[in-house]
C-alpha cells in the first residue's frame, strides 16, 4: 500500500511541476485560475444599477404632477434629468442615447384622481439595456404607486371622517411585503459571477489537462522525460498520478474563491463544510476525468483550447442558471447532460449561496458522480488504447 502510495505521488508530483514549466500551462492552470477571478466580478463592483438618466413629460402642470415628478427625482435608482412637456422631446432625447426612459404624466391627472376616477401613468424604457429597463420600471412605478395610493388614502379619509391609518388599511387590506432571498441587493454580480467562477475552474482544468496531453507519444515533455520513470510508469499510475496533481491543484482554487474571492467582492456565502468537500470531490473528478478523456482524443494540444475556448459561452447558458431547464429542447438538455457545469453550477449556488446540506443538494451531486465514474472508465479504456496504438504526428 505504501509502495502504491509512493507511486502515486511521485507522478503527481511530477505532474505538478510541469504546470510551470509550459508556458500555456502556467497561463490555464495557474494565471487564468487566479486573473479571471478578479478580472470578471470587477466590472460589478458597483453592485447595483444606480442613477440612471431619465426624464419625465409633465402634460399635466399642477402640484399633483410636480409632486411626483419631484418624487421621482428623489429616487435611487434613477437620475432625472430632464422634464419635458411634449412626448417628441422625450422620444429625441432617448434616440441620442442621452436618457434610458421616460415617464408621461398625463393632462388633467390630478382632476381625474381627486374625482375618484384612474389616471394611466406611461413609462418608456430602452428595452435594449434588460437591467436599466427592470430598475427604470421598478422606479417610476413605485413612486406613481405611491402618488395614486397617497389620493386615494386622503379621499377616504375626509369622505369618511376617519384616522389617516385606518383609511390606509381600508384602501389596502392586504399589503404584500416580498423579500429577496439570497441576493438581497438585487445585484448582476452576486447573480451571474459565482456560476462563471465554476465555468472558470471547469474550463481551465479542462483545457490544461488537454494541453498538457494525453497519450504519452503527444506529450510535449517527451522528448526530455523519454527515459524517466514517471513518464514509463504503468498506466493506472500514470492515470490516477496526474489526475490526483490536477484534484490537489484546484482544491486550492476552490479554497481560494470561497475564503478569498467571496470576501473581496462580498458574494452570499453561506456553505456549510461537509456539503463542499462533497462538492469539490465529485465536481473535480468529474471534470478531471472529463478532460483525461478529451485528451485522448485530441491529437494536437491546441485543440482544446480551440473548441473549448469559443464553447464557454455556449455552455454556461446550457448550465441553465439563467432559464429554466423545462424551457430549453431536449436535445439541447441531453447535450447538456455530458457537461460537469450542468449538475456542478446549480450545485454550487445550492451549497454556497443558498446553504444547502448533502441532502438538499444530493439530486445534482449524484449526476456528477455517475459523470466522474463514467469518464474515469473511459478514460482507463481510451488511455490503453492509445498506449498500444502507434502514432504517426509523433512528439508534439
Amino acid at each position: 500500500m505504501i509502495e502504491v502510495l509512493t507511486r502515486l505521488i511521485k507522478v503527481a508530483f511530477a505532474e505538478w511541476k510541469l504546470f510551470y514549466t509550459d508556458a500555456a500551462a502556467v497561463l490555464l492552470l495557474v494565471v487564468a485560475g487566479i486573473l479571471y477571478a478578479f478580472y470578471y466580478p470587477t466590472p460589478y463592483m458597483n453592485q447595483t444599477v444606480s442613477k440612471v438618466p431619465v426624464a419625465v413629460v409633465d402634460l399635466d402642470h399642477t402640484v399633483m404632477s410636480r409632486q411626483l415628478t419631484q418624487m421621482s427625482a428623489a429616487a435611487q435608482q434613477i437620475d432625472v434629468q430632464y422634464v419635458f412637456s411634449d412626448l417628441r422631446d422625450a422620444e429625441n432625447a432617448m434616440a441620442d442615447d442621452k436618457i434610458f426612459g421616460f415617464m408621461v404624466i398625463p393632462q388633467d391627472m390630478e382632476k381625474t384622481l381627486r374625482n375618484g376616477g384612474t389616471a394611466t401613468v406611461n413609462v418608456y424604457t430602452h428595452g435594449a439595456y434588460v437591467m436599466l429597463h427592470g430598475n427604470i420600471g421598478t422606479a417610476f412605478t413605485t413612486c406613481a404607486l405611491t402618488v395614486g395610493a397617497t389620493t386615494k388614502v386622503k379621499r377616504i379619509a375626509l369622505g369618511r371622517r376617519v384616522p389617516a391609518a385606518k383609511a390606509m388599511a381600508m384602501r389596502d387590506p392586504t399589503p404584500i411585503s416580498i423579500q429577496t432571498l439570497y441576493n438581497n441587493t438585487g445585484s448582476y454580480s452576486n447573480y451571474v459571477v459565482p456560476s462563471v467562477l465554476v465555468l472558470i475552474l471547469q474550463q481551465t482544468l479542462v483545457i490544461g489537462i488537454c494541453v498538457l496531453g494525453g497519450a504519452r507519444a503527444h506529450r510535449k515533455f517527451r522528448k526530455k522525460l523519454r527515459d524517466s520513470e514517471v513518464e514509463n510508469e504503468r498506466m493506472p499510475y500514470r492515470y490516477f498520478g496526474r489526475s490526483l496533481a490536477y484534484f490537489l491543484h484546484y482544491c486550492s482554487f476552490i479554497l481560494f474563491y470561497h475564503f478569498v474571492v467571496y470576501n473581496v467582492f462580498d458574494f452570499p456565502r453561506r456553505g456549510q463544510v461537509l456539503p463542499m468537500i462533497a462538492f469539490a470531490v465529485v465536481f473535480l473528478f468529474s471534470t478531471i476525468n472529463f478532460g483525461m478523456v478529451l485528451s485522448q482524443v485530441f491529437l494536437r494540444r491546441e485543440t482544446s483550447m480551440q473548441i473549448f475556448l469559443y464553447m464557454s459561452i455556449p455552455i454556461l447558458f446550457l448550465s441553465n442558471f439563467s432559464w429554466p431547464t423545462e424551457l430549453i429542447p431536449n436535445w439541447m438538455y441531453g447535450i447538456s447532460a455530458l457537461l460537469p457545469s450542468t449538475f456542478a453550477v446549480p450545485a454550487w449556488l445550492s451549497i454556497e449561496q443558498r446553504g444547502a446540506d448533502i441532502y438538499e443538494a444530493s439530486s445534482l451531486l449524484y449526476p456528477l458522480a455517475l459523470q466522474a465514474v463514467f469518464y474515469m472508465l473511459l478514460g482507463l479504456v481510451l488511455t490503453r488504447i492509445r498506449d498500444n496504438t502507434p502514432l504517426k504526428t509523433g512528439d508534439m
